[in-house]
């Protein structure tokens, strides 16, 4: 190598180290509910973390700009219920989750205490998505013929292997149990109570087991009921309007999630209950492979649903990541502060002529003028998804190839 051809190469290298940045999101709306922000910001990224939020940040600090102009940017997304193992239809984390913004998932109770290190081993340790887990009540989980194993469903067991991982388990899930009484749930409450964590529960009500009952005698302030807007578990009564007790659940402590799926989410019950100002506390897909087919239930999709159904954007961005970030105590997901780990999504509102899908009583269609697509994925600063292309340089920068003869 002549000197000539030292020295650029040693100029190329100073200039590149004297970046301060990584990549400069610029241009973007940025909505960060944790520091009550929503405007024209640029984001600054170095190595795994948010080094800089301003209004305007040098172009000459970054070694890579890209351009989100009219964009929203909020911190990556948090699906609290969506399924990766144990059940048939279970789906990969990372070809569904990363293209859609999401960089936190929660499976919800596809594994039990007698199959979760299976879950880890095959999924969890090979995302490239967090994920975390709410362990079944059920030994097995959803593996076989799922939760209808009374004799397997251990508190104690349970609690054991929280306390195993802690770091990977944040709470229990109860579902889909067929026989009478409560014994399965009051299970799991006493498996979340001892353990520090929470409940999630799925159980469309039968006459042992009516709604009310359950989330007024037997769930803990914190717990969470899911599928709130079900038509199968209705929140509103035959005049549209949100039956008492689900005010007096919430009253207690007791907290709710879209969940939304392939059989559990209806306009007329979400519109109903909207109108009167009861919000889900969490937004959520169930995504497994049926909701993906029949309702597109991905994180972007369902918020664009709840937008349709009347919340607006700051409550849904909040419900779908400051809140979830808090309740799986890993309140430094959900935020874009500075220093703070950098998970973002890219969101675009686009204008058009757009039909949603619902469920649960046959398939319902709800026209809208907008939804909301990802862009572009930023996973503890790498980015994972570009939707468009906008962090590539364009393809006429390609060398002329080298010629071997």
């Amino acid at each position: 190598m002549s000197k000539n051809d030292l020295k650029k190469r040693f100029n190329l290298m100073s200039t590149k180290d004297e970046k301060k940045f990584d990549l400069i999101l610029k241009g973007g709306i940025v909505v960060d509910p944790a520091n009550n922000v929503h405007e024209m910001m640029d984001i600054a990224v170095s190595d795994q973390f948010i080094a800089k939020v301003e209004k305007k940040i040098s172009s000459d600090k970054a070694r890579r700009i890209i351009d989100v102009s009219g964009m929203i940017v909020t911190p990556g997304l948090i699906d609290l219920h969506a399924h990766f193992f144990g059940y048939f239809a279970s789906i990969q984390p990372d070809p569904h989750c990363l293209p859609n913004g999401t960089t936190t998932v929660v499976d919800a109770g596809g594994s039990g205490h007698k199959t979760f290190d299976q879950f880890n081993e095959k999924i969890i340790s090979k995302s490239k998505t967090r994920v975390l887990a709410l362990l079944n009540i059920a030994g097995k989980g959803m593996v076989g013929e799922p939760e209808q194993d009374l004799d397997g469903m251990s508190s104690d067991d349970s609690i054991n292997k929280i306390k195993q991982r802690p770091d990977l388990i944040i709470g229990i899930k109860v579902a889909h149990y067929m026989g009478p009484g409560w014994e399965p749930l009051d299970r799991g409450v006493k498996a979340a109570k001892e353990t520090g964590t929470f409940l999630m529960v799925d159980q469309t009500p039968i006459a042992s087991r009516p709604m009310d009952e359950m989330m007024l005698n037997h769930l803990n302030p914190g717990d969470i009921v899911t599928h709130c807007y079900a038509y199968s578990k209705p929140m509103t009564d035959k005049n549209d309007k949100v039956h008492s007790y689900f005010y007096k659940a919430r009253e207690r402590g007791i907290l709710f999630d879209v969940g939304h799926g392939a059989g559990s989410f209806s306009f007329r019950i979400a519109k109903a209950a909207i109108k009167e100002n009861f919000l889900p506390d969490t937004v959520s897909t169930d995504m497994h492979v049926s909701s993906i087919l029949a309702n597109q239930a991905s994180m972007p999709e369902v918020m664009t649903k709840l937008l349709a159904c009347g919340m607006n954007l700051d409550d849904i961005v909040k419900k779908s990541i400051l809140d979830p970030a808090l309740k799986i105590g890993h309140p430094e997901l959900g935020t874009l502060s500075e220093s703070a780990i950098a998970d973002i999504a890219v969101l675009n509102i686009q204008e058009g002529n757009f039909g949603l899908n619902d469920n649960g009583s046959g398939i319902r269609r709800l026209n809208s003028k907008i939804r909301i697509i990802c862009e572009m994925t930023i996973k503890d600063g790498e980015i994972l998804w570009d939707l468009n292309g906008r962090s590539r340089d364009n393809w006429e920068a390609t060398p002329v190839p080298y010629q071997l003869y």
